[in-house]
């Protein structure tokens, strides 16, 4: 008897949190280096930043600013704790499904260069452009030539000849978008 095999895992999207969380630290860190320069420079705190403290050290906690600033900041948090529990993409795509137990797997980006390298292979192509999203594969196609509606018919059919071939799980349909290019 044979385990189960496991789903692929689902990784969490933290690239949204991390990029705010990231920004507000470079911004306090940047103003506290900024700060500390110019105690060090000119031996007291810059005037502009003794009214602010005094400012916010009078400020009582019931006051309209405070109470704002403290809404804004919890629902910037919830945002981010919101954001860091919701599944993204799994990093890789099943393909080629079939009974035997046991998954063959690729990297999303992988699978992308595979259908890139296909339609890059069409003549009348300059150059190709794949992503891949939740249920389809994207792909823009710029082409140099005057007529682009035999090009857009050949990479519409070989981007969905490669995904009959690999029939990634999960991903039902394609979007081919053509441009020329000068």
């Amino acid at each position: 008897m044979r385990a189960p095999v496991p789903k692929l895992i689902r990784r969490p999207s933290r690239s949204a949190p991390s990029v705010v969380l990231a920004l507000l630290l470079l911004a306090v860190g940047g103003l506290g280096a900024w700060l500390t320069g110019h105690r060090i420079v000119t031996g007291t705190w810059p005037d502009r930043t003794l009214t602010t403290l005094d400012a916010i050290g009078s400020t009582t906690l019931g006051s309209a600013a405070v109470l704002t600033a403290a809404g804004i900041a919890a629902a910037c948090g919830l945002a981010m704790i919101l954001a860091a529990l919701w599944p993204g993409l799994p990093e890789r795509v099943e393909i080629l499904p079939d009974g035997v137990p046991g998954q063959t797997a690729v990297r999303r980006r992988d699978l992308a260069k595979l259908v890139r390298t296909q339609v890059e292979q069409i003549g009348g192509i300059h150059s190709v452009a794949v992503t891949t999203r939740r249920s389809r594969v994207d792909v823009i196609v710029l082409s140099v030539l005057d007529n682009l509606d035999p090009v857009h018919e050949a990479a519409r059919k070989k981007t969905d000849e490669v995904l009959q071939t690999l029939q990634p799980v999960g991903i039902t349909r394609s979007r081919v978008r053509i441009r020329r290019t000068s």
